[in-house]
């Protein structure tokens, strides 16, 4: 076997060696997440859950893109009251439509918005 046919065959053992290796840490950082507690929005303690954030359950959530349309229409006040806008959101928040696919990393810090999916209405509120 010539000297480059040896480094090439070595190359590919150590390549297929590191392919395994994370083929071994996925596994296992997928073991981790279906074994990691499932945290339930009602359960997690007031100071952690949102809670200064509760008042927009049952209002409805104008898009940035609905905003600019109202802006645009010369609508330019929307009632405090029933809606609310990212502007009333911390830094660190997502909001989505119920049955929207979502990331499931888990962030103590983020916000999570539940959204009617025909309405737009707050359904839900908590941090994770």
């Amino acid at each position: 076997m010539s000297e480059t046919n040896k480094l090439s065959a070595a190359a590919a053992e150590q390549a297929v060696g590191v392919q395994a290796s994370v083929q071994d840490a996925n596994a296992q950082l997928f073991a981790s997440l279906m074994n990691a507690p499932n945290k339930d929005p009602s359960t997690l303690s007031a100071e952690s859950d949102g809670a200064d954030y509760q008042k927009l359950v049952g209002k409805k959530f104008i898009s940035p893109a609905e905003c600019d349309k109202l802006v645009a229409e010369g609508k330019d006040t929307i009632d405090p009251k029933n809606t609310f806008t990212v502007n009333d959101l911390p830094k660190n928040h997502r909001y989505y439509q119920e049955g929207d696919m979502i990331t499931l990393d888990m962030d103590e810090t983020r916000l999570n918005v539940v959204l009617d999916k025909v309405s737009s209405v707050c359904q839900k509120v908590y941090r994770g």
